[in-house]
């Protein structure tokens, strides 16, 4: 047993002690878990078994994180089954026929634990990111109504954590939560992505925007000299009022029925 099992079990007993016997799945929350590993794995987010999603539970003590395993079959293929509930310093907390949480829970858990109103978080590899954050190219507002939520990503920037490493230890992920202030986003030099929402609805869809976001600038990047919109259009952009309670749920909708038939 390595001594990161050893803790993780350890401090698995003691969580259950104190939340006594009435630690519940969520089984709503863990199809959402899913659905949206599910979702990001068919659009190209997530490389073969890599990357995770999770989600802050009810209770707000605890996470449900995509576990895994060696029966594991990849992103694309999750199931409510795979969702593994977890303290948020990844221990598991119910047992899921041999699936743990991944050995980057601590990304999961250390934002939760850093930011009371984050209620989802993706951890992504979209090729997109890879390569324009390896490449050095910017994340400009090069397009307007198209994508009126990605041109806001780019208007605010976007932090980049230098280091490509996995991480694995809290000191790492504090390292790049540092990096990412009080973004909700930040790139993963030559890594991938980490995106915090208040839900796990908010957090997919600011990964695909994101996600959009570097693929048109990776293609505008190949075209040559593209510049960004003109200022006059980005001031007025800017002073536009977003409407009062708008959310992510009609984006959800569309990706949830997209993801039924593909």
């Amino acid at each position: 047993m390595s001594r990161r099992e050893f803790r993780l079990k350890a401090v698995a007993r003691k969580t259950k002690k104190s939340f006594g016997q009435s630690i519940k799945v969520d089984g709503t929350l863990a199809k959402k878990v899913a659905l949206s590993c599910r979702i990001l794995a068919k659009l190209g987010l997530f490389k073969e078994t890599t990357g995770h999603v999770s989600a802050r539970s009810l209770d707000g003590r605890t996470m449900l994180i995509r576990g895994r395993g060696g029966s594991e079959t990849g992103l694309i293929f999750t199931r409510p089954n795979d969702i593994v509930l977890s303290d948020f310093d990844g221990a598991p907390l119910k047992n899921r026929g041999g699936l743990k949480t991944p050995n980057e829970a601590c990304i999961h858990g250390e934002i939760y634990k850093r930011r009371p109103e984050a209620g989802g978080v993706v951890h992504a590899h979209p090729a997109s990111i890879v390569l324009t954050s390896m490449a050095g190219i910017p994340l400009r507002p090069i397009f307007g109504g198209y994508d009126p939520q990605g041109m806001r990503i780019a208007l605010r920037g976007v932090p980049m954590y230098e280091s490509s490493l996995t991480l694995h230890s809290v000191e790492q992920v504090h390292e790049m939560l540092e990096v990412m202030g009080e973004s909700d986003i930040c790139v993963l030099r030559g890594h991938g992505v980490v995106v915090a929402g208040k839900t796990i609805e908010e957090a997919t869809i600011k990964a695909i925007k994101l996600d959009h976001l570097a693929e048109m600038n990776l293609r505008a990047a190949m075209l040559g000299s593209v510049p960004s919109v003109p200022q006059e259009d980005i001031d007025r952009f800017l002073s536009r009022r977003q409407a009062p309670g708008r959310t992510q749920e009609p984006l959800w909708r569309f990706y949830e029925e997209w993801e039924k038939r593909n």
